[in-house]
This record gives C-alpha cells, sequence and structure tokens, in this order.
C-alpha cells in the first residue's frame, strides 16, 4: 500500500513539473523562477568571472535556440540560409582577425538541421516523388555527384582532405535544392521567397552604395588597411573596390548583377505600373551597386542577361524598345567624352579584351596548363589548383596555376569528363527552363521562369572569368532557383485547371 501512495506522489510529482515545464512552456510560476535564478546567476558570472562567460552562454543558448527551431520550423532554417551568409563576414572585420574564421559551415549546418526537419514531416517528403526524380537536372546532379566520389581514386589527388570538403560542399548545396523543392510547394511560398530573395539582395546592394558615397565604417577601414596584400587586391589604380557586407568586390559584384538581371525582368514582366516602377528602381540600386565594386565580370554578367533576354522575348513588342535603349545606353557609356570617372572607366575596361593586362595573364595560364589537361582526363584532383590547391595539396603542378574562372577550375581539377559533365548540367539547366517558360499560359509563373532563367544564365556566363557558382550567397539562390524551375510548371498546370472549373 506504501509503495503504490509512492508511486502515485511520484507521479503527480513528475506530472506536475511537466505541465509547469513544459506544457506551459515555462509560462509558469516555477518556470519564471528558474529563469528569474539563471537571470541572476548570469549577471554575477559575468562581474565575478569574466564577460566572456556570459557572451558564451548566451550564445550557446540562442545557437541551441536556432537548431531546434530549423528541425521544429524548417522555414525558419530556410531562412536562415540565405540571411546568415550576408553577414558571415562580420566577426572578421569587427575583430580584425588575422586568420579566416570558418563561418561558411553555419550557413551548411542550418541546412543539413532544416533537411531533417523537413524529413520528419509527411506533407514536405511527400513532395520528393518519382515526378522530381526523374528531371533531367536531378538526374545530372546525380550523375555529377557520382563522378565527384569516384575522384577519390584519382591518383593524381595526395589529399583526402581535399576531396572531402569539395564533395561535403557540394552535397550540402544539393541538399539545399531539395529542400527549397519541398519547401516552395505552393504558390505563396513562392511569392514569399522572391520577396525574401529581393529584401536581402537589396539591403546588401543599398549598404555597398552607403560605402561609396558615404565611406567605409571604421572596422571595416582598419580591416581593409591591416593586410597589403588585401588592400592590393581592394584598390586598382586609385580605384576602391566596394564589398558590402560579403567576402570581396569579386563576389559582391556577382552576386549585384545576378540580382540587377532578376529584378530588372521582374520589372519588365511586371503589368502594374507600381510594381514595375519599383522593380526598375531597384535594378538601378543593384547595378549602381555591382558598378561600384569594380567587377568587371558584373558588368558582363548584366549584358548578357539583357542580351538573353530580348532573345527570349522576341515576340514582345517591348523587347524591341528595351533593345533600342539597351544599345543606346552601352554606346553613351563606352564611348561618351568621360574619362575622369573611375567607375565609368572601369566599367569600359570591361570591353577591352584582351588589351587587359589581367586577360593576358589568364589566357598564359590557360595555355601553360593545357598540355596537363590532355593528359589527365579526369584531371588532377578536387581541390588541387590555386590557393586552395597550396593548402591541400603543397607541391602539386596545379597548385602553382590560378584557375581565375569556374570552368577553367573545373577542367584542371576534373579533367575534360568532369567539364563536360558540368556543360551537359548547364545545358539542361537552360533547356528546362527555356521549355517550361515557352510552356507556360499564366503571366506571373512565365515572369517567374524568365527571371529566374536570365539571372541563372548570368552565373553561368559569370564562371568564365570568376568561380562564380560556389560562393556564398549567390550559390544559395543557384540551386533554389533550379529548384523553381522544376517545379513552377506544376502550378501553371493548376491554373489553367481552375480556369477549366470556374468557366
Amino acid at each position: 500500500m506504501e509503495k503504490n501512495n509512492l508511486h502515485n506522489t511520484s507521479g503527480t510529482v513528475i506530472g506536475w513539473f511537466r505541465d509547469q515545464l513544459l506544457t506551459r512552456k515555462m509560462a509558469s510560476p516555477l518556470g519564471l523562477l528558474i529563469l528569474a535564478v539563471l537571470s541572476v546567476g548570469i549577471a554575477y558570472a559575468t562581474v565575478l568571472v569574466s564577460i566572456k562567460l556570459s557572451i558564451g552562454i548566451t550564445a550557446t543558448v540562442g545557437v541551441a535556440l536556432l537548431c531546434v527551431l530549423c528541425v521544429v520550423y524548417p522555414m525558419v532554417g530556410f531562412c536562415l540560409c540565405f540571411i546568415i551568409p550576408f553577414f558571415m563576414m562580420l566577426p572578421v572585420r569587427l575583430i580584425n582577425a588575422a586568420e579566416q574564421i570558418p563561418t561558411g559551415l553555419i550557413p551548411e549546418y542550418f541546412s543539413y538541421l532544416t533537411f531533417l526537419g523537413l524529413l520528419t514531416k509527411q506533407q514536405y517528403r511527400k513532395e520528393l516523388n518519382a515526378q522530381f526524380w526523374n528531371n533531367p537536372i536531378v538526374l545530372i546532379s546525380l550523375i555529377t555527384m557520382a563522378y565527384y566520389f569516384l575522384q577519390f581514386f584519382n591518383p593524381e589527388s595526395g589529399s583526402k582532405l581535399g576531396w572531402f570538403n569539395y564533395t561535403r560542399k557540394q552535397i550540402s548545396f544539393m541538399l539545399f535544392m531539395l529542400i527549397s523543392y519541398m519547401l516552395l510547394n505552393s504558390r505563396r511560398n513562392i511569392i514569399f521567397f522572391m520577396r525574401l530573395w529581393v529584401v536581402v539582395s537589396t539591403l546588401q546592394a543599398l549598404y555597398c552604395c552607403k560605402q561609396q558615397w558615404f565611406g567605409f565604417a571604421g572596422y571595416e577601414y582598419n580591416w581593409l588597411v591591416a593586410d597589403p596584400k588585401r588592400l592590393e587586391l581592394f584598390v586598382n589604380g586609385g580605384f576602391v573596390r566596394r564589398f558590402g557586407l560579403v567576402s570581396d568586390p569579386a563576389a559582391a559584384g556577382i552576386l549585384y548583377a545576378c540580382s540587377t538581371a532578376l529584378v530588372l525582368v521582374l520589372g519588365l514582366q511586371a503589368k502594374e505600373f507600381r510594381k514595375r516602377f519599383m522593380y526598375l528602381l531597384l535594378a538601378v540600386i543593384h547595378f549602381l551597386a555591382s558598378s561600384y565594386t569594380g567587377t568587371r565580370t558584373a558588368t558582363l554578367m548584366i549584358v548578357a542577361g539583357i542580351a538573353f533576354y530580348c532573345i527570349l522575348t522576341l515576340y514582345e513588342k517591348r523587347t524591341m524598345i528595351v533593345s533600342v535603349m539597351f544599345g543606346v545606353g552601352l554606346m553613351a557609356l563606352l564611348f561618351a567624352p568621360i574619362y575622369d570617372n573611375m567607375v565609368i572607366n572601369r566599367l569600359r575596361s570591361t570591353f577591352e579584351g584582351s588589351k587587359d593586362p589581367s586577360a593576358m595573364v589568364r589566357d598564359n595560364n590557360r595555355k601553360m596548363v593545357q598540355p596537363y589537361v590532355w593528359t589527365h582526363p579526369i584531371g588532377g584532383g578536387l581541390n588541387t589548383c590555386g590557393l586552395v590547391g597550396q593548402m591541400y595539396n603543397p607541391g602539386h603542378y596545379l597548385s602553382m596555376i590560378p584557375p581565375d574562372s569556374g570552368y577553367m577550375q573545373i577542367m584542371m581539377e576534373q579533367g575534360p569528363i568532369g567539364l563536360a559533365l558540368m556543360l551537359i548540367f548547364y545545358y539542361i539547366i537552360l533547356r528546362t527552363g527555356i521549355k517550361y517558360f515557352y510552356q507556360a499560359k499564366d503571366h506571373y509563373i512565365k515572369s517567374l521562369y524568365v527571371a529566374n532563367l536570365v539571372s541563372i544564365f548570368t552565373l553561368l556566363v559569370a564562371q568564365f572569368s570568376q568561380q562564380a557558382i560556389g560562393q556564398y550567397p549567390s550559390v544559395l539562390y543557384f540551386y533554389a532557383a533550379l529548384a523553381l524551375l522544376i517545379m513552377l510548371h506544376k502550378f501553371d498546370r493548376h491554373a489553367k485547371k481552375s480556369e477549366a472549373t470556374e468557366q
């Protein structure tokens, strides 16, 4: 009888604690008491021990909370994956760290947690059906991933750590495409994603413009001049290249140029005057930001993107107007009698071609590496060329040659076979997007197809002179846009069915 009483008492006590802490979510007398004790304890620890202890405790609790949110609410993790890369360089610049802090792992880990959260929910798991896995973009992605695993046995690659880090990163990118496909499963979520990307990229562009118009913040200036090599890279012919909040001017220029193409096409496709004006104004802001970075690849991206858009929409009357205005603007940029403006001179240097010294150096590097590539059909191994090669594979022949191009890097590390796979991948992306764009009937779906397709095309163009696809945050948009290309047409079919039902 006493045992039963003890059992009942213990059960009652456990139930009371569960009610106070879990059911009522700490919004109870016991929960408030615990929180008050913790608050006083942290305050005393800050005063008596060290301020670092309280910062560490707060950061640990905050990170734990974010991790739980990513699993319980996957859309939160999806948003964090996009927002965090814009601010990953802040800690390094605020403390003026001599070495790079591995903040690039943060969005990768959040994507893993988000994917885990999606797998625990039936409504998201069902999105990965046979229709998804049979899509050409997904199939070629899987084939490319299998090729990365085969690179493990490449005899030219000495460091398996370099192979692991490269392959791990590519797996995280493909997982992000899966995350995007599973989460963007409604028209509402698609609209939310497009607005999210436009907002965060615009904030970045505005901050870059602030750097040009009002100068760097104190901590940014101190970080910039702390390393002579960095200063030499960021200052070209007296022109100080702006970089916003991202890692370097090249990454910033690629981001702003890609976003310029996106909002410009959305503006040209908008039917309402208010939306059209807003998007075109954002396009001007992004274009100014890209010009302030001094990245000539960004100028080439915008020109190529507009030309691609005009080709895709030749059947529209407005395209002729856009083509004429674009041609006149380009001629004015190249031949207007303005010679004392460093920004304009930097833009004009994009079209100097082989006369440009950096372009001549890149041509020489390509000629230097060609004999090696022809004798190594699977390349020298992942993470073996340039600065990354010096870190993972010091002494490797390719580690002494900077790739300076995404295509050249693939050719050097993965050989002609890897380059052919990647070109097939890019061809399938463009073919899929173009096919669904012309098949779409719903105007909004059609505008999303052409806007994202043009933005993706600008990134493919940037690969000729930069390692564009692989840098945060642009790479996350690239793989999310691939998910949109795969699934947007489903909502177009739904729209046609609803129209037929109403009629």
